[in-house]
């Protein structure tokens, strides 16, 4: 059943999904990250929600365009509020957690709240970041793990600490380790060079090695 709702023609203007389907969803196969001030999953865990909210009719619940204060007396808003809270406390670190949780927050100033930690510690995780960024190695990682370069470049883009494409491609051929040597080589003279291309390539090259 879709949880999506028009709202054009309703009576409540605020009509929105059903609070059943909302809580029904799980949450861990949706965003299936765990946000944590110390690692790089904030981009993906606030993308992930971020389609969660355009796909079930939730982006008014975070993004300030309802007072939730006027909303108190509807139990359909509450109810999805409530999951909506939920779904954030289940999806961050225990530390996070202790660090935000406040009696009487709504959805909307838990979002901002989460949100708000990354740009106030942006010099730490910048400098974290960049760190780990700089000195990722393949080692015995599987190919798809060592891609995780791709996600700090993103974390970075996300802070302001731009990565472009050519300084990707040169840390992903870098870190490679010497069993990849001659892939290293190949990935050099390819056409069009691009990070999926060279994920493919690579994937293709571990499984011949296995």
């Amino acid at each position: 059943m879709s949880v999506h709702s028009s709202i054009s023609g309703a009576t409540n203007p605020f009509a929105g999904p059903d609070p059943a389907d909302i809580r029904d969803i799980n949450i861990h196969d949706r965003v299936p990250v765990i946000l944590n001030a110390t690692n790089s999953t904030y981009c993906a865990w606030k993308t992930y929600f971020s389609l969660l909210f355009h796909e079930n009719n939730l982006v008014d619940h975070v993004d300030g365009s309802v007072d939730s204060h006027a909303m108190v007396d509807d139990s359909k808003w509450t109810a999805i509020d409530a999951t909506l809270i939920r779904w954030f406390f289940t999806t961050i670190s225990k530390d996070m957690f202790h660090t935000v949780v406040s009696d009487g927050d709504d959805a909307r100033a838990v979002w901002v709240k989460l949100n708000g930690f990354f740009p106030d510690n942006k010099l730490r995780r910048r400098v974290f970041l960049q760190q780990e960024f700089f000195y990722c190695r393949l080692d015995d990682q599987s190919i798809d793990d060592y891609c995780r370069l791709k996600t700090l470049s993103d974390e970075l883009r996300d802070i302001g600490a731009k990565i472009d494409d050519d300084l990707l491609l040169n840390m992903l051929t870098a870190g490679l380790n010497e069993d990849f040597g001659n892939a290293a080589a190949n990935l050099t003279l390819m056409p069009k060079p691009s990070f999926p291309k060279f994920v493919a390539y690579l994937r293709l090259e571990e499984r011949r090695m296995k």
